[in-house]
This record gives C-alpha cells, structure tokens and sequence, in this order.
C-alpha cells in the first residue's frame, strides 16, 4: 500500500536493499525516513532473523507502513516509529544499531520548485533534515564498527562525503546506477563504516533500463507491497 497521489516509491529502496550485506541473527537495522514501509517490508521478507525498525516523521506515511507490516505478517521482525529522527536516541531505540538505512529527501531546501502536496515535499526536499543532520544523527545511532548505507543522486556524492567528514563515519565504497549503459549515473549508493578507516572503494556500476534490470540481482524474487 502507498498513497494514491502523495509520495510514491520509485526503484531506489530495491536497489539499496539489492546491496546490503546478510546482516547476522539478532542484528539492528534502522531505516531513516521509511515512508510507506517499502525498505522495511523487503528486509523484513529477506532477513527475517534481523530485527528492523522504520521510523517515519509523517503520521499517515508512518500508519501506512505499520498496515503493510501487518498485512505481510512481518511484525515479529518489523516495528514501526512515527516520529521525527532527531528525537530518536540509542537508549529510546534499546541500544545502537548495526546498520542504518536512508532513501532520504534528494533536493536541497529553497532549490527547485517546492511541489505544493506537502507530503511529496517533505520527502524530496531536505525541510525536516538535510544531508549534514542525517548523517550527524546516525553516527549517534550507529554501533562501533556499524554501517551506514544510503542511496543519493550522483551529482551530491561531494555533499555526502562533506556531511560524513563532520562524523566518526567513514567511506567503505561507492557504486554509481545508471539507468543505462550509455547513460551518466543518475544515483549513487554510499556506504560507510563507523569507526573504520581504510580506502575507500569504488564497485562496479548497475545498470537499469525502463524495459528491462541488466543486473538480474536487483529485484526481490518475493514482495508483497
């Protein structure tokens, strides 16, 4: 389920979860800005031994969510926070997490056309939390060693390193998506360790295409949303 005509996932959240590593039994899991629970419900089927929180500042984003836990019976791995982030803190969530997830708003604040549906807006534009806040606020979350991983459009990959420069988090890889073989990046995936320093990486390329994934690995074999 997801809003009719309010914010819609697009093939992002499939992407960033396509790269996650297996997390191990009992492991933490946090996704910033769930919206209508997309990243959580793909987790959630796909680690199930994990435990998986999302936590939503829109209050009918956050109960849409909750409803597709429950309709996918995902609630013994999967919880749902309406609230905004800043007021998250280890000790309200039982600890740090392992790794931490975003799909966060892609458009700098006071740039572009501000869409009047405001539930589009807060999720595209940085109005209740901008790059620098997002990654300031999971290196607070995040355990020693934990990751943090998060899918930007590529020409912000500069804004994303500056942000993290600030953190005890620091760049593991890179891996740029395009959505075909001839075509410039329009994402890029960033992930990043806490506490762990060592060169950082730049993958191999995914390429998709509106007819077709060239990476076979990308989508879920099973989702229900």
């Amino acid at each position: 389920m997801q809003p009719a005509k309010g914010y819609r996932y697009s093939m992002d959240p499939f992407v960033l979860c396509s790269r996650i590593p297996p997390p191990c039994s009992g492991d933490r899991i946090l996704d910033i800005g769930c919206g209508c629970g997309i990243i959580p419900v793909i987790l959630g089927y796909f680690f199930p031994q994990a435990s998986i929180t999302g936590v939503e500042i829109q209050t009918k984003l956050a109960e849409i969510a909750l409803k597709n836990i429950i309709n996918n019976k995902l609630e013994q791995a999967v919880s749902i926070i309406n609230e905004d982030v800043n007021n998250i803190n280890p000790k309200s969530t039982n600890g740090p997490f392992d790794l931490i997830l975003s799909n966060p708003p892609y458009k700098k604040h006071n740039t572009g056309r501000l869409n009047p549906d405001l539930q589009k807006a807060i999720a595209r534009h940085e109005i209740t939390m901008n790059i620098q806040s997002l990654a300031a606020k999971a290196e607070t979350l995040l355990r020693h060693k934990g990751r943090f991983m998060i899918i930007f459009p590529s020409e912000r990959l500069p804004d994303i390193e500056q942000a993290v420069q600030a953190t005890s988090i620091y760049p593991e890889w890179i891996r740029y998506i395009h959505t075909g073989q001839k075509k410039t990046p329009k994402r890029v995936i960033f992930s990043g360790r806490k506490d762990i320093t060592a060169p950082k990486r730049i993958l191999p390329p995914i390429y998709l295409s509106s007819s077709n994934i060239i990476d076979m690995n990308i989508l879920p074999k099973r989702i229900n949303s």
